[in-house]
């Protein structure tokens, strides 16, 4: 930690709202809560009631102390409701007309006088009225700052006056300027200040009282007698006295500014410090409270006309944005894929972003769109906002502040507004904005360097000093985030429609799936019994009359004898595949390697025949299934392992191993050197009756053996799939959910 960083949170911590004094133009006294005694009394009491020190007032009733007009309102205020509510008076003390103002807070009465002008003038409302109507007639929020300062200005005498707004960050500009004493004050029009010239606990207490005054900058101030409150215990919190002495860093920061008195009218929007109405003078200036009285009051109705420019803006920029987002949302709303429309309407999703860029992450792939970093950037965004919580929102105007890499592409992608657009896997939208390079005009260097052994001092110099921004881009406005929480809801409400009408069609299709199914095993079974006696008849007829036939007579017999045995045996293919598809699975825990060990016994001659060498590297593992079904599986794995082999030296092997996911099923392997299968059919052969060679090569065959195991293992909730090299052999891979 930097000296200068240590002093600047040394001057955050320290309690200016308990200084033990107040400004020596005015006078304090504390009574209890009812009002009966006199507590703590300002240490320059004598120099208004002379003769005593200020200690011999200290346990006084208020009548002993002060005129019956002022003990009045400490009555009155004794019993009040609001805590800091103002009960102002003006009294005569001697020959004099003085302001006093009545309060109650932390359990005490606090009593504040100061030097008046006696009964508000009246011409001071009818000002206050013109400046009202001028306030609503502004053409804008620039012409309204501008008007509020001039107001104050006039009203007030002080020769600077300016309207102080507050950014996110609590730097300060000065968006309006009155200027009455050109000659002692330069403007500070447009100019920036640093957070830290008004720290957070000088901005809590702006937010608390509306207006605070230093007549005299070089005052001594006069303390409080005594420290600590007899009641209380504690030093005397004087947050909403007007009288609260200053802190020696703030007096010593006007001084260097060239401010002899100041005075400060909070802004308060929507109960956030929108900024401060500050005015500066160059020498020594008092008002009287009426006239304060009169400027807090017009910076509350100034703060109000601030909020409904505000807010008509905003409302004007929803408006706008909400055009174009029902536009967007009229294309998309026609699209069966949202991803697919999101890229198909590129332009109108970047207008209703304002964005340069986006990029869509969806089923792990990445689609950029428009003006964006690199993929390789991208997919490193998305890998960092994988570790960060997004609920589901993330905008910032300075990405590179939060994700240092972005400094290398900071002209496409300076500011980013993430969306996720699912909570439960991560897909994502992203947009872009580029680089907009900025200079801003401080009120001197924000940067000061402090001297390590000394105590925090303001800086001395305010010139102007200019700072050139980078790394930032247009700031996301509310519009635009609200935006993107709607384009989010949007999108994930055309996914809710897309999946219902793929439920939908499901359900259709699975009952024409299973109508289908039934129909395929009633046709086959009604089928079967003809074409077995066209065979038998036809070679009947072979037997019987084979001598007398033309050969041409004979040979088309023959055919038909055939045609008739293999559609028999496509239609017992089409039984069985349709059966497959009805029948309930009857699983259980099982040793598959018994189960393989009785497939082999039964497929002996074929493997003799083919003279394959089987090789087991292991016994397979217990397993749940449907025993039946899983020796159908083996059985037609191995046997087209050893038919479609014309090696001289065949092998067919049967193994397993762990799923490279924790938890998952084994896989089992059926691998083979035999004639192999192009990558291009790896996926089609497990279509029923697709066979890649003539219906007479490597022994016949109808086609369906790889579309059952398909079936089998889908029932069996898994997967199976191939991997093959023409020439060199297959592997079928397996598992059974």
């Amino acid at each position: 930690m930097t000296s200068d960083t240590s002093a600047l949170e040394a001057c955050s911590r320290e309690p200016i709202h308990i200084p033990g004094s107040i400004q020596p133009h005015g006078y304090l006294v504390v009574f209890d809560a009812e009002g009966q005694r006199c507590l703590q009394i300002s240490a320059n009491w004598p120099t208004l009631f002379p003769g005593e020190s200020a200690e011999s007032w200290l346990g006084k009733a208020p009548e002993e102390i002060l005129p019956e007009a002022l003990v009045r309102r400490i009555r009155d205020a004794a019993t009040g409701a609001d805590p800091a509510a103002d009960s102002l008076t003006t009294v005569r003390i001697g020959d004099a007309w003085y302001d006093a103002a009545v309060h109650r807070h932390d359990g005490l009465l606090l009593v504040e006088i100061e030097p008046g002008n006696g009964p508000v003038d009246p011409p001071l409302h009818r000002r206050l009225q013109d400046a009202l109507t001028a306030m609503r007639a502004a053409p804008d929020l620039a012409a309204l700052h501008g008007l509020i300062a001039r107001f104050i200005a006039d009203m007030s005498g002080y020769g600077r006056v300016m309207v102080y707004q507050f950014d996110q960050d609590w730097h300060g500009q000065v968006v309006g300027e009155a200027l009455l004493s050109a000659d002692e004050f330069g403007s500070y029009l447009g100019h920036h200040f640093p957070a830290s010239d008004i720290p957070e606990q000088a901005r809590a207490l702006y937010t608390k009282s509306w207006l605070r005054i230093i007549p005299e900058v070089n005052y001594t101030p006069a303390a409080v007698v005594p420290t600590l409150n007899p009641v209380t215990g504690r030093p005397l919190d004087l947050s909403f006295t007007a009288l609260r002495s200053v802190s020696p860093v703030h007096l010593e920061y006007l001084r260097n500014m060239g401010v002899g008195a100041s005075m400060s009218v909070s802004l308060i929007v929507d109960g956030r410090l929108w900024g401060l109405i500050a005015c500066h003078h160059p020498e020594a200036r008092f008002l009287p409270f009426s006239t304060r009285a009169a400027c807090a009051l017009f910076g509350q109705v100034a703060s109000l006309e601030i909020a409904a420019r505000e807010e008509s803006a905003r409302l004007g920029q929803f408006a706008e944005a909400t055009r174009i987002q029902t536009r967007f949302f009229d294309v998309i709303a026609r699209e069966q894929n949202f991803a697919d429309a999101l890229m198909k309407y590129t332009p109108e999703l970047l207008a209703f972003m304002a964005a340069g860029g986006a990029a869509v992450h969806l089923n792990g792939r990445t689609t950029l769109l428009g003006e964006t970093p690199s993929e390789a950037d991208v997919d490193g965004i998305f890998d960092w906002l994988r570790g960060k919580e997004l609920t589901p929102l993330l905008a910032t105007d300075s990405l590179s502040r939060i994700y240092p890499p972005a400094t290398a592409f900071a002209s496409a992608g300076s500011g980013l507004l993430a969306v996720r657009l699912s909570p439960v896997e991560f897909q994502c939208l992203l947009f872009f904005r580029p680089e907009v390079v900025t200079s801003l005009t401080w009120a001197g260097n924000p940067a000061k360097p402090q001297d390590p052994a000394s105590a925090l001092h303001p800086r001395e110099s305010f010139a102007a000093w200019v700072e050139t921004v980078r790394g930032h881009s247009l700031p996301w406005s509310e519009v635009h985030r609200q935006g993107a929480l709607e384009l989010r809801a949007a999108l994930n409400a055309s996914v809710l429609r897309r999946t219902e009408r793929l439920i939908s069609s499901n359900e259709a299709l699975e009952k024409r799936n299973t109508d289908l199914q039934s129909f395929a095993h009633i046709a086959a079974h009604d089928l079967k019994e003809p074409l077995r006696g066209i065979a038998q008849y036809s070679q009947y007829i072979q037997e019987d009359h084979g001598e007398t036939l033309e050969p041409e007579a004979l040979r088309r017999l023959r055919t038909i004898h055939d045609l008739a045995v293999h559609s028999s045996r496509l239609l017992e293919a089409l039984s069985r595949f349709s059966k497959l598809g009805r029948m309930e699975i009857d699983r259980r825990t099982v040793d598959l390697d018994e189960i393989l060990t009785g497939v082999l016994s039964g497929l002996g001659s074929l493997l003799s025949a083919k003279k394959v060498d089987l090789r087991r590297p292991r016994p397979l593992p217990w397993v749940s299934c449907d025993p039946v079904l899983i020796r159908e599986v083996f059985s037609n794995l191995i046997v087209n392992a050893a038919k479609y082999n014309l090696n001289p030296k065949p092998w067919i092997e049967i193994g397993w191993r762990d799923n490279p996911h924790a938890g998952g099923p084994p896989v089992f392997h059926v691998s083979d050197n035999g004639i192999g299968i192009e990558e291009r059919h790896w996926e089609v052969i497990f279509t029923m009756f697709r066979r890649l060679h003539p219906k007479d090569a490597y022994g016949g065959g109808t086609g369906a053996g790889l579309a059952i195991v398909q079936s089998i293992v889908s029932r069996h909730q898994g997967s199976v799939r191939v991997v093959s090299t023409p020439g060199a052999g297959s592997t079928f891979f397996f598992s059974l959910g």
